[in-house]
């Protein structure tokens, strides 16, 4: 049993428990209460405050001129409460058969479907809990299929929209991703949304933001000039320009309200300290990447795939977050001719200068063999990987071993 149907039923067995506590209450037979039951309870009351007021007499706590007085008012009031007698009509109250019937059926199904309403359905899913980088592409494409499918019965679900979209990001489908991201802004007019959305459009143009990116950049920093992801944008795009000047104004201008505990903080201050090198400026730190942060070893070409490729087929060695991201933190470039190659990843092959891999935990290592030469991976390219791995990891054995389909 997977862990999603024991969920499932452990979620239905406690509906249940607290549904048989509702149809005990409501089917047991309760006897109403009369004025004559309610007499008889009064009548043991007196008894008892008698009883206590002659053993007081008998003690000669009291006198008898007391005791006589105060008993004789007892009596009289016993007589009063107890001359109720019962209604004639009065009946044992039925059982609310039909009543527990409803809740015997409603409860469980409202709180599931309560659940399916407010709760996280897509986190039953295995799949969900796995990040893209560790989930096959079949199964993530099928995924996307799926959620595809649901949000044309919801097209108001911002989030799916969302999800989807960076779903097929991962896959590397950059139109169908868009179009999810374009419903998604038909729902909500966010900033954050639309900086995904030109990221994307960048990626397809194999990182150029000329045109539409760049428009969106600017209409987000006019209205929010402190717009932290904006301004990141805004150096990358600089930066891949070679407008090295502007991409160190907007990330210092990124840098200047973060305290020093911000997660983003290491990252940025390489990001300035590689720029300002670029423009030969005195460097305010040393850059993380001194320490030798780096990933090492030897690529190798399988013997059953030598047939399948010619001396200058284009390899790209490079290194992914560990955490699912695919964009790589640092890439190496070379022919099938220097295979086998002993390679090194670090901060200096970094793809933009906001991204290192000095500052990533765990990486995925990886190499591919492109005819086209193309960034971005095609059907019949060769490929490899491994890990998770540390940075720091040395003497790796990589081999390209799988053909994508």
């Amino acid at each position: 049993m997977n862990a999603s149907m024991l969920f499932v039923l452990i979620a239905l067995g406690i509906a249940l428990c607290v549904a048989v506590v509702f149809l005990w209450v409501l089917l047991r037979e309760r006897k109403p209460v009369t004025q004559a039951s309610q007499a008889k309870a009064n009548a043991k009351v007196y008894r008892d405050q008698i009883l206590d007021l002659d053993r007081e007499h008998d003690s000669g706590h009291i006198s008898d001129q007391e005791w006589q007085q105060s008993r004789d008012e007892l009596s009289l009031r016993l007589l009063e409460d107890t001359s109720a007698v019962d209604d004639p009509a009065a009946k044992v109250e039925k059982p609310a058969i039909w009543t527990a019937a409803v809740l015997a059926v409603a409860l469980p199904l409202g709180s599931m479907g309560l659940y399916m309403w407010v709760g996280q359905p897509e986190a039953l899913n295995p799949l969900a809990l796995k990040s893209p980088e560790q989930a096959d592409p079949k199964d993530l494409a099928k995924m996307a299929q799926t959620l595809a499918e649901k949000l044309q019965d919801k097209p108001d679900n911002l989030q799916g929209w969302v999800m989807l979209g960076r779903t097929y990001r991962t896959l590397e489908n950059f139109d169908a991703s868009l179009k999810a991201y374009d419903r998604a802004l038909k729902l909500s007019d966010d900033d954050d949304l639309k900086l995904e959305r030109i990221e994307i459009i960048a990626m397809q143009r194999q990182g150029r933001f000329e045109g539409e990116p760049w428009n969106v950049i600017r209409e987000v920093l006019q209205r929010d000039p402190q717009h932290f992801g904006a301004l990141l944008t805004a150096g990358s795009a600089s930066y891949a320009e070679g407008k090295f000047a502007d991409a160190l104004k907007f990330w210092e201008q990124a840098r200047k309200p973060l305290d020093a505990n911000h997660p983003d903080l290491a990252g940025l201050e390489n990001a300035i300290a590689t720029v300002r090198d670029r423009l030969g400026m005195p460097a305010k730190q040393m850059p993380a990447a001194s320490s030798g942060l780096n990933v090492t070893g030897q690529v190798n070409l399988s013997a059953s795939l030598k047939s399948k490729t010619s001396p200058n087929d284009v390899v790209f060695i490079y290194a992914t977050p560990a955490n699912g991201d695919r964009m790589p933190l640092a890439i190496f470039k070379t022919t099938v001719s220097q295979l086998p190659l002993n390679f090194m990843l670090d901060d200096s092959t970094a793809m933009t200068p906001d991204r290192k891999l000095s500052g990533a935990g765990e990486v995925m290592v990886k190499v591919r063999v492109s005819k086209s030469g193309n960034a971005m991976p095609q059907s019949g390219d060769l490929s490899g990987s491994l890990g998770p791995v540390k940075v720091g990891a040395k003497d790796l054995k990589l081999e390209i071993k799988d053909q994508i389909p």
